[in-house]
């Protein structure tokens, strides 16, 4: 007789310390943290395929977009400010918790207890949200960003230069980057808007000098290109102040559409032909601010120190204020949040035009000075709403950059100009006398020499 084994034993239990969990093939799934710190790893026996592309979205792809910061954090504005960047960022961001919440989920059908698979989705999902709040609100602000890069800042470099007529010879040509900056007094107490503020900040490439010349918004029979529309309908100069060369074209179709360009509004274009032409300096690029815009922005920079050489009065009621101000402001240093800087500026009831045009100067001085492009950019979730629709710029983001860099970045110093009386009366224009300040104001920043005109307004602060 031959004996034979018993193959009908039942199965002996496993050994002390060791387990088997029913569905999972003998190995026990990992725990929450490591379903959500390492997608895919918990699935890759089964769906090897879903579990390379979840751990190559939630590990990989985040790893190589930490990497990419890092190595540009010494520019991190550049990198940021790249529209393409900014939405491969956000993609970055948005597979990465996406990767993780699929991952719970196939992870979760891998148990076999009902309960458990239920226990696994709900914390997995919570743990998920959770931890990726940080993510979301920075999908959030690089979303803000990207639109504002695309719809406030122009691709064409070239889009608001405006040049002298051939005839004229410009001896400084290509050494400096001006930019008409603007600012508009709309309000419900008028029809259509005014640029109250006209400034044009002229800049040495080459050292960095810059200054900031103030345009009266008064002055008179300003002159305009030959053969341009509105040389044709004024031969002899404009009729009415300066500030009003917007309003008039932007409220005459014809003139609209002589002068609309796809980068410019047409009553922005007119008025900076006619300033240049007027004044005999070419300009690269403008900036138009309204009142809003410029609460908001110097809201979201934390506001400016001033300092107020006397008690200044403000005024009582103002477009997109946030609160009423106070009867006066000063003397001293004064910090000013967006309201009262707005107030500030627009102040004229205790003096004239010219000392508001100086106050005008001195708070672009100090945010110029004092703030950083990078300190503004960081700030693109409390700037969208102020910038996105009252911002009109012809400049690239690149341009942006690079003016506040080379002033920046330069020698430190900031020139202010006004061109007021007793040496310019704008009532009463000497256009001869107007291009010759202009003239020696860039003579004075390229070479580096004190500007002797005398009688002319200037400050300097480093």
């Amino acid at each position: 007789m031959t004996l034979h084994a018993d193959t009908d034993a039942s199965p002996q239990p496993p050994a002390t310390g060791e387990s088997i969990d029913a569905g999972t093939g003998g190995h026990k799934p990992p725990g929450l943290f490591g379903v959500v710190a390492f997608p895919g790893l918990a699935v890759w026996r089964r769906w090897p395929v879903a579990a390379s592309l979840l751990f190559a979205a939630g590990v990989i792809a985040p790893f190589y977009a930490t990497v990419l910061l890092l190595q540009n954090r010494n520019d991190i504005v550049d990198l940021l400010s790249r529209p393409n960047v900014l939405r491969g960022m956000a993609l970055v961001a948005v597979a990465s918790i996406a990767s993780r919440i699929v991952a719970v989920w196939l992870t979760a059908d891998r148990l076999d207890d009902i309960e458990e698979q239920r226990r696994m989705r709900v914390w997995g999902s919570l743990a998920v949200m959770v931890l990726s709040g940080p993510t979301a609100l920075a999908v959030v602000r690089m979303e803000q960003a990207r639109t504002v890069v695309t719809e406030v800042f122009q691709q064409s470099p070239t889009a608001g230069v405006v040049t002298l007529p051939e005839t004229v010879i410009d001896p400084y040509e290509g050494e400096f980057e001006t930019v008409l900056l603007l600012g508009s007094d709309e309000g419900d107490d008028r029809v259509g808007i005014r640029t109250d503020t006209m400034l044009l900040a002229i800049i040495h490439k080459a050292s960095g000098r810059a200054s900031l010349v103030s345009v009266p918004r008064n002055l008179v029979s300003a002159k305009f290109p030959p053969g341009s529309p509105l040389a044709e309908l004024y031969p002899r100069g404009f009729d009415d102040m300066l500030n009003a060369v917007y309003g008039i074209v932007e409220n005459d179709e014809e003139l609209v559409d002589a002068y609309e360009t796809p980068e410019a509004k047409a009553g922005i274009r007119a008025l900076t032909e006619t300033i240049s032409y007027t004044l005999g300096i070419p300009i690269d690029d403008y900036v138009l601010v309204n009142s809003c815009a410029f609460v908001g922005v110097v809201d979201a920079i934390g506001g400016v120190i001033i300092d107020i050489d006397k008690e200044l009065p403000m005024p009582s009621k103002m477009r997109c204020s946030n609160y009423r101000l106070t009867p006066t402001i000063g003397p001293g240093e004064t910090y000013m949040d967006g309201t009262k800087a707005l107030g500030y500026v627009r102040s004229r009831m205790a003096d004239s035009d010219y000392d508001r045009m100086e106050r005008q100067r001195i708070l672009l001085e100090t945010i110029a000075s004092e703030i950083g492009f990078d300190d503004i950019l960081e700030q693109f979730g409390d700037l969208t709403k102020a910038m996105k629709d009252n911002v009109e710029t012809s400049m690239t983001l690149e341009e942006a950059r690079t003016m506040l860099s080379i002033m920046q970045n330069g020698d430190g110093t900031l020139g202010s100009v006004g061109i007021a009386p007793p040496l310019f009366h704008p009532s009463e224009p000497d256009f001869d006398l107007l291009q010759a300040i202009i003239h020696d104001i860039r003579r004075s920043l390229a070479e580096g020499t004190p500007l002797t005109i005398a009688a002319t307004t200037t400050t300097t602060t480093g």
